[in-house]
């Protein structure tokens, strides 16, 4: 499945996955190094996702205070 298709949910679960492999199993060098490949395109993903759900939080933040504003002067 494609970043663009999982959920920041998913993204984050396989990335625990890919964690624990790294940490608990025997892998080898060619696995260990896909592994890491995968885990930071996932860990890139994340942070992208979250930083657009923190554009959009402020945005609202910002609109809610306009119309907060718009209506102290309107009164």
């Amino acid at each position: 499945m494609s970043k663009e298709q999982q959920s920041f949910e998913e993204m984050m679960q396989e990335l625990e996955n890919i964690v624990q492999k790294l940490d608990n199993e025997t892998v080898s060098l060619e696995e260990s190094l896909d592994l890491y490949q995968r885990g930071m395109k996932l860990s890139a993903a994340c942070d992208s996702t979250l930083k657009d759900a923190e554009n959009k939080v402020n945005q609202l933040i910002k609109d809610e205070t306009e119309v907060e504003d718009d209506e102290e002067v309107n009164e």
